[in-house]
Order: C-alpha cells, then structure tokens, then sequence
C-alpha cells in the first residue's frame, strides 16, 4: 500500500466512523446528554452534548473538504483523547453507565474508550502523514456517496420492520362489517 492510499484510507475510515457517530448521536441525543450527566455537573450536559456533536460534524467537513489540513486531524485526536478521559471517568463512577458512541447503545462507558485511544491517533497520525489530496468536489461527491449509502442501509432495516409489521398484520382477522341500524 502506497503512503498515499494509506492516507486515503486513514482520513475516509475517519470520515466514515465519525459520521456515523455524529448522525447517530443527533437521533439519540438525550441518551447521549444523560450519559453525559453522570459524568459530570448535570447542567453542563446538554452544552457538551452539542459540543461533542457539532465538533464530530466540524471534523467530518473538514477532513472531506480540507483534506490536506492538519486541524480536522488535531480535532479527532482532541475528540478521542476526550472519550478516552469519559472513559476513565466512567471507571471511577459506582454504576455503570452506557456508552453514547454511536447512539443508544448497550455497551458500557469505560475501558473500551481507552482502548480505541490508539487506533484514532494511529489513523489521525497516517493521514497527517500522508494527507489524501482529493479536491472540495471529489471529497463532497465522496460525502455524498457515504450518505447515500448510510440511507441505504437505514432503508434496509426498516424494510425488514416493515415485513415483519406487515406480517403481523395479515394475521390479525378483518373486522366484521357493522349492520346499518
């Protein structure tokens, strides 16, 4: 692999995991604001929670548009060194509190965030390294791709909701027609 698809595919697995993290932290958002309050002062919480989400959308951009920038790389390693902390945090606190990541998931906050610590800087670094040199529009047409892809496989599963609801449906009797009185 040649130094600059390693650093195409650094900055895109970047792109790729942060926006999914940050799409699936506005759906949720208010169980990743209740995570964020048992870390900390509760008032603080839903400041964080925009803040965390804005600068994930703000680090996706600028690694799509700016891709030879080193501050969007600066931003996921601030990013990852903040999760590593919640993490950390997390370990220190007596229950055990659930990881908003990627939404409302089920894991928990704690070594897990420490242990990602080096794969974020280890891609930061490799694309820093070898910064891709795609221009605004192949990096936006490439943002366009993800997107349309992540509806794809939304679309996907709420197709399989819907078979089954449909299902479930078709085995409930038709109603009897009322007489008219």
């Amino acid at each position: 692999m040649t130094s600059s698809t390693a650093g195409v595919v650094g900055q895109g697995a970047l792109v790729a995991i942060f926006l999914v993290a940050a799409l699936s932290k506005i759906l949720t958002h208010r169980d990743l604001t209740q995570t964020i309050a048992k870390l900390g002062p509760g008032a603080a919480a839903r400041p964080a929670t925009l803040l965390v989400i804005g600068a994930e959308l703000l680090a996706v951009v600028g690694l799509t548009v700016l891709p030879g920038q080193t501050w969007p790389r600066v931003l996921i390693a601030l990013l990852a060194l903040c999760f590593a902390g919640a993490g950390i945090r997390a370990l220190g606190v007596k229950e055990k509190i659930r990881c908003g990541c990627f939404g409302g998931g089920r894991a928990v906050l704690g070594w897990r965030q420490v242990m990602y610590l080096p794969l974020w800087l280890g891609l930061a670094a490799l694309a820093e390294y070898a910064s891709p040199a795609w221009s605004v529009d192949e990096g936006l047409a490439g943002l366009a791709g993800l997107l349309l892809v992540l509806v794809a496989w939304k679309l996907l599963a709420e197709v399989r909701l819907w078979r089954v609801l449909r299902g479930d449906r078709l085995v409930i009797p038709e109603p009897k027609e009322v007489p008219a009185a």
